[in-house]
């Protein structure tokens, strides 16, 4: 959650509602309030970054009470930037508007750092997805030029000493702190004929300082998301265009920013309907939208340029639900076909692991061959044709790579660590697997063979070892696991190459057990 610090006093004037009413419609949009010494700080989702700012949450109200919704637009200019190859290689999104005959007093400035401080910290991810820079324009000379840097000086932000690229990194406080998202020898520039105006997404430039006086801002952003950069000019172009600001193009390589263009959803009511559990019609459906700021023209919703949250129908829903009002909504028990129940045949493994003082922990089923690899699992691994992301792409042949990785997130938490996991994998078709294991100083195949003897005493089996080898154990040191006579898996120490793959400086003993041995 983003806490803003709005002014009452200023919100009551700018939507014309008594406190009572701004607070219950902050509340029923899901948006927390507390009151602060005279000041109201509102607690904003991170996927509402429009309301960041209190122009936004202006315009939320006034929409919520009196359905009015504001239409923006930019006029044409002679502004421009140019954008090199190179860049494109780097950081590769830009965007920006021009913003003119602003009033701009201390509260505007509070304002502004803290909306553009709020979206580095959420959608721009610390500045690595979105950087955003505000400018004096009139103290800007030019065409714009977004490059690589080639030795160039500036005199960074709240100093007055010139200094180059490596110097901003190394001296300055802010290119401490964000010198890891500039890449060697790659550090992105905004230039005009007289120099430096920005170094994304580290500092801006002295000479373009925002005052009290200043009239005429330049707003730019720059980072890896094209959608993103464009939303995140159009919220602080929009809210300042609530303060009274003109709202004028920048040509990017020939293409006009900011871009005002609504996105249009397709909307079907009765399934809208149908998803909440209302009955719901056209008229009612544009009127709960209306209440967000969402207009409904030829069955289509129109997305206003600032709504970063709304991507598809499901958001709409969403919006819906939400003017409808959730404490109106009437809970029910949905029509399931089946219905759940406890999977006692599993109750006694893990009565088992946790009387052993094992904590249990739980991983994705969906992997990487990367992470299989690790302990010298990724052989045989089936991918998955639809993969939204690189970080899950194969099903999991072994519950060993989780357990390793929980070891590797945890070995700052203190010694011993036990833990174990039971769940699906995907070897020669689908089984349910138990692991369970240990680090500590001098872990090894006897420090876990106790556990082991204890579980099978626990589940009525006759536990017998014998010599074995695998993948992620050291040679000599893991055995087969038989229970009644039948292989059930294998236990062992961790090969040293493997603990350094996952960072980790103590020993690992580890064992591996099919499910279906175990209960049957």
């Amino acid at each position: 959650m983003a806490n803003i610090n709005a002014d009452f006093k200023k919100l009551e004037k700018m939507t014309g509602r008594r406190e009572e009413e701004i607070i219950d419609c902050l509340t029923k949009i899901g948006m927390p309030v507390e009151e602060e010494e005279g000041e109201v700080v509102v607690e904003i989702t991170p996927n509402r970054p429009d309301l960041f700012c209190i122009e936004g949450i202006a315009r939320a109200v006034i929409a919520y009470y009196d359905k009015k919704i504001p239409e923006y637009t930019s006029e044409k200019s002679e502004y421009s930037m140019e954008v090199s190859k190179e860049t494109r290689k780097v950081r590769p999104e830009v965007s920006a508007a021009v913003v003119k005959d602003l009033e701009i007093d201390e509260g505007l400035l509070e304002d502004l750092m803290q909306m553009q401080e709020k979206l580095h910290q959420t959608i721009g991810r610390k500045r690595k997805k979105v950087a955003v820079g505000i400018h004096n324009l009139d103290n800007i000379s030019g065409k714009l030029e977004y490059v690589i840097a080639t030795g160039e000086k500036m005199v960074p932000l709240e100093t007055e000493e010139e200094m180059g690229i490596r110097e901003v990194l190394k001296k300055h406080p802010k290119g401490r702190a964000y010198s890891h998202l500039v890449p060697e020898g790659k550090a992105v520039l905004i230039k005009d004929e007289k120099g430096v105006v920005s170094f994304p997404p580290v500092i801006n430039s002295e000479r373009t300082r925002v005052t009290e006086k200043t009239r005429n801002l330049l707003i730019e952003a720059t980072g890896t998301s094209r959608e993103t950069v464009r939303k995140t000019v159009n919220i602080i172009a929009t809210a300042l265009a609530e303060r009274g600001g003109k709202l004028f193009q920048v040509k990017i390589d020939g293409e006009t920013h900011p871009d005002f263009t609504e996105k249009k959803i397709p909307v079907n009511m009765e399934k809208a309907g149908a998803v909440l559990g209302i009955g719901l019609d056209m008229e009612s459906g544009k009127a709960c939208l209306q209440k967000m700021g969402v207009v409904v023209e030829e069955e289509h919703a129109l997305v206003p340029p600032y709504r970063a949250d709304i991507i598809s129908f499901t958001d709409i829903i969403e919006d819906i639900a939400i003017g409808y009002g959730y404490e109106n909504l009437e809970p029910t028990l949905p029509q399931l076909t089946t219905t759940g129940k406890e999977n006692r045949k599993l109750e006694p493994l893990h009565d088992a692991m946790t009387g052993m003082e094992f904590l249990e922990v739980k991983n994705y089923f969906l992997t990487n061959p990367k992470k299989l690899w690790k302990v010298g699992k990724d052989k045989g691994a089936v991918a998955i044709e639809n993969s939204a992301s690189e970080e899950f792409t194969h099903l999991r042949t072994t519950l060993i790579s989780g357990v390793m990785e929980c070891f590797a997130t945890n070995k700052m938490k203190g010694l011993p660590q036990k833990i174990y996991e039971c769940g699906k994998i995907y070897k020669e078709g689908e089984k349910e697997s138990l692991c369970f294991a240990i680090i500590e100083d001098g872990a090894s195949l006897t420090t876990l063979q106790p556990f082991l003897q204890t579980l099978a005493r626990w589940i009525g089996k006759k536990l017998e070892l014998k010599a074995g080898e695998g993948t992620c154990f050291i040679e000599g040191r893991c055995a087969e696991v038989f229970l009644d006579g039948k292989r059930a898996g294998i236990i062992g120490s961790v090969h040293p190459e493997i603990l350094k793959r996952y960072g980790l400086e103590y020993p690992v003993a580890v064992c591996e057990l099919d499910v279906r041995k175990l209960v049957e």
